[in-house]
């Protein structure tokens, strides 16, 4: 019969921590310690399903994803010739989309020259903002979406208009900052989120 190794019970315990030293010794000789980088839970985007919000008026509405929250704000001190504001609620994104609707009395260039203003004004680096222009003659909207980097407290911005009625804008803001790598996928997927908004604003007929 083959012998069998046996540890008395009362060495065991000494048996075991001499093998645990000798292990951690040996180990530590043959190979250098590296930190691992930091890690980042994975935040999926929202399905490619939407629908229709018409809380805007005079019955301004677009498509935002299945999963968001969208609550007028009755805030009062911020109403102010006629100007609305919505909030637009990513849960899944720990972010909010507030939008504002500005009402055209001959103020349009006003409100052009302020947006700009704003988005370069809260962004780290100006000179690396990125604009992306979006025109539909036969709907009459044209719109610019300005990406300020993931860097920047709000990273995305966008103003539309129909350049007689009516001006919408919007920026994001996280609930917590965070790091650029840890948030940069999330900004991509909220900026084909805000793309596919201003894509499909819809007005009433002129």
């Amino acid at each position: 019969m083959k012998p069998t190794l046996r540890i008395r019970p009362y060495r065991l315990a000494l048996y075991a921590l001499l093998c645990l030293v000798a292990g951690s010794a040996g180990y530590s000789c043959r190979r250098q310690y590296t930190p691992k980088p930091d890690g980042y839970f994975r935040i999926d985007p929202y399905p490619d399903s939407y629908r229709r919000t018409t809380l805007l008026e005079p019955a301004l509405s677009f498509e935002v994803p299945e999963g968001t929250v969208e609550t007028l704000d009755h805030d009062t001190t911020r109403h102010h010739d006629g100007v609305q504001w919505l909030n637009i609620r990513f849960p899944r994104y720990r972010a909010t989309l507030y939008c504002s609707y500005h009402p055209l009395r001959g103020n349009l260039a006003s409100l052009l020259d302020e947006s700009r203003e704003l988005v370069y004004r809260q962004s780290i680096r100006p000179e690396a903002v990125q604009a992306g222009t979006y025109e539909n003659d036969s709907l009459h909207i044209y719109a610019t979406l300005y990406d300020l980097s993931a860097e920047s407290a709000t990273p995305l911005q966008f103003v539309a208009t129909d350049s007689v009625r009516y001006l919408l804008r919007g920026s994001v803001y996280f609930d917590e900052p965070g790091k650029s790598d840890s948030i940069a996928p999330v900004v991509g997927y909220l900026y084909d989120h805000i793309a596919h908004l201003i894509e499909s604003i819809e007005t009433p007929a002129r």
